[in-house]
């Protein structure tokens, strides 16, 4: 339905709201049943004429507030943010806070669109105030306002705040916060490693764990850890548990992985655990780390004829891509050369592609991100899989 006329519904909602609420006022007295103020009748000749912007806000100016009308106001203020008048959506629910006939319930309903509209417009500080308050005075509204709040905080990267408020939605709510939760200590955790206070950042990993025991993010953030320390057999242990938390995420603990064997001189271990998770799930990453191996241990044409099989039957451009470089580098020059515009052509192809997808809202990209920039929620992007992907 187009805007104008959704507007010309809901103004009409609330006229009509405002008449009912009247109605027993008119059989009580004649004399209020004398008619409307003027404005009430310029408001109309507005709506008539679709001068919709300057009749809502003669109508806001000059109706009741009452049990029948606050919800088509709050309608109409949503209204306004979906169509991006946020402005207009601010000043109607500040005027309906303004007035005394309010009840306790309606101000608390008013309160939590206001703090949503200041959210949308990037005031979060004013959001944030409002949203602790409703928090503090209201039960039934409580949950409704700490998971506002929790988006303010996740917006302002206040991740310490957003454990607190997660934690009070877990105990009320269940476990749907646990993932949430999870994500936050990681996030704790990289900011006190790159504070360089990793007795802090392991406490925060440990906290991830024990309010998600399959957090991917924790075992790559532990992963890292023990690498740059030097315990590259936690190292390999954290990354390995990657494949049996979420066989979708292999192919971001696999170039560490190939880092802590070469340390710890374990090629004859990476081709067992490569080969396992090529049995269970086939993937780019897996392909090439095994072709890496062949090509290291065995030669160009070892590995040429592996690729070859694998792509085969799991055929990717990433794999196609790793071919013709392995191709080119074996064949005579004449040859090379043919294949070298196949591979610039393929490459072109690949770098047009997102290596990442959201499963919630379909965002896509070529840098993985653990919360989507454009649905906001958390680990929905995956690689992306199939003949562009893995």
């Amino acid at each position: 339905m187009p805007d104008i006329a959704l507007l010309g519904l809901i103004l009409a909602a609330i006229i009509i709201g405002y008449l009912f609420g009247r109605r027993d006022q008119y059989r009580r007295s004649q004399q209020q049943g004398k008619g409307l103020s003027r404005d009430y009748f310029l408001g109309l000749n507005y709506l008539l004429n679709e001068q919709t912007d300057e009749a809502i806000e003669t109508f806001i100016k000059v109706l009741d507030v009452n049990n029948d009308t606050v919800d088509t106001y709050l309608a109409l203020g949503s209204l306004f943010c979906r169509r991006g008048e946020v402005d207009k959506s601010i000043r109607l629910h500040q005027d309906l806070l303004a007035r005394p006939s309010l009840t306790f319930e309606q101000s608390l309903r008013v309160q939590l669109a206001l703090a949503k509209d200041y959210f949308s417009a990037g005031l979060y500080d004013r959001a944030e105030s409002i949203l602790v308050d409703v928090s503090r005075q209201n039960h039934e509204y409580r949950d409704d306002a700490l998971q506002n709040l929790l988006n303010v905080y996740e917006r302002e990267r206040d991740w310490s705040s957003a454990v607190e408020v997660a934690e009070q939605l877990r105990r009320s709510l269940g476990e749907r916060y646990a993932v949430h939760l999870a994500h936050y200590y990681c996030e704790l955790g990289e900011v006190k490693l790159r504070d360089n206070n990793r007795v802090s950042a392991r406490q925060a990993i440990r906290q991830a764990f024990s309010r998600d025991k399959d957090s991917v993010r924790a075992s790559l953030l532990l992963g890292q850890m023990e690498f740059e320390e030097g315990n590259y057999k936690e190292a390999v242990k954290a990354l390995q548990r990657v494949s049996r938390q979420n066989s979708d995420f292999i192919s971001l603990s696999i170039p560490m992985l190939e880092l802590a064997y070469e340390r710890l001189d374990g090629r004859r271990a990476l081709a067992a655990y490569l080969s396992r998770c090529l049995n269970d799930k086939p993937s780019s990453a897996v392909i090439l780390a095994m072709t890496r191996m062949l090509l290291r241990d065995d030669g160009n044409e070892k590995a040429i004829e592996f690729l070859t099989e694998q792509l085969e039957i799991h055929p990717t451009l990433k794999g196609l891509n790793v071919l013709l470089d392995l191709q080119i580098s074996f064949q005579e020059e004449e040859a090379g050369s043919e294949l070298d515009i196949i591979r610039r052509l393929s490459e072109k192809m690949l770098e047009s592609k997102s290596v990442y997808r959201c499963e919630g809202c379909g965002f896509s990209g070529r840098r993985m991100h653990w919360q989507c920039p454009s649905c906001h929620s958390w680990q929905t992007i995956k690689p992306v899989q199939g003949i562009e992907g893995e």
